[in-house]
């Protein structure tokens, strides 16, 4: 249980650090949308990479505590050949929080499969939020107003 939750740890540690410079770079582009056509366009579609890219992290972790005996997935898994795409199955479920259940996490691995679930969630969270306050900012922007008016101001 330990060296899953060590795993589980530091793939949060990776993911939030990660999350946090993509949209750094990303704000950078909301600050100068001059710079592209279609700025929200291309916000939307790095964040959807950057979300695959974190769910490919899980999978891989996923993978490797099960060859390494840490649990295993068991149900309505292919096996063999598409070992990586039973764990990116799984994780993609997990990570959305949507859970279908026609594969489970069997052993240690099940707190990974937890942890994942979280950690998706506020990710999938602070993009969502992210991306309303790009738009505020963009769409201002080609209205020419100063923004929403605030109170006392």
């Amino acid at each position: 249980m330990a060296v899953t939750f060590a795993v589980a740890a530091l793939l949060v540690s990776a993911c939030c650090t990660i999350h946090l410079l993509v949209l750094r770079q990303l704000g950078r582009l909301v600050d100068r949308p001059e710079i592209l056509r279609r700025p929200l366009l291309v916000i939307i579609f790095i964040l959807f990479l950057l979300h695959l890219l974190e769910v490919t992290l899980y999978a891989l972790a996923l993978s490797a505590l099960d060859e390494a005996g840490y649990g295993r997935l068991s149900g309505a898994v292919v096996g063999g050949a598409g070992w990586f795409e039973d764990h990116f199955h799984f994780s993609i479920a997990s990570y959305t929080t949507l859970g279908i259940g026609d594969i489970v996490a069997v052993g240690p691995i099940r707190l990974l499969a937890g942890i994942e679930a979280l950690n998706g969630l506020l990710l999938i969270a602070w993009s969502a939020s992210f991306t309303y306050i790009a738009m505020e900012r963009l769409w201002t922007r080609e209205e020419g107003g100063a923004g929403p008016s605030r109170p006392g101001s």
